[in-house]
């Protein structure tokens, strides 16, 4: 949001955000072999400001477009892991 606030001048003076999930994970409990995913994220955004409700409404939806994580989240996409130890790849 700081980077964005000038293009809608908007001066934050605060903005805190509350980041919650839900995710299915039984495979953790030896329930099933189910690999854990997430159901939902919510993100709370508390902003303070001067600015009108308006230009801040758009400095947030401008945000959450720009946000790698959030659109990330929205679209699946392939994961892929490589480890090594010691410099030797692990299987």
């Amino acid at each position: 949001m700081a980077r964005f606030a000038p293009l809608y001048d908007v001066e934050i003076f605060d903005a805190r955000a509350d980041v919650r999930a839900t995710f299915f994970n039984t495979e953790k409990y030896g329930i099933d072999d189910t690999a854990a995913y997430f159901e939902q994220v919510t993100v709370k955004l508390d902003i303070e400001s001067s600015a009108p409700p308006e230009a801040t409404a758009s400095l947030v939806a401008h945000a959450e477009r720009a946000c790698h994580a959030a659109q990330s989240l929205r679209h699946p996409i392939d994961v892929t892991l490589t480890a090594t130890l010691n410099g030797t790849p692990l299987p």
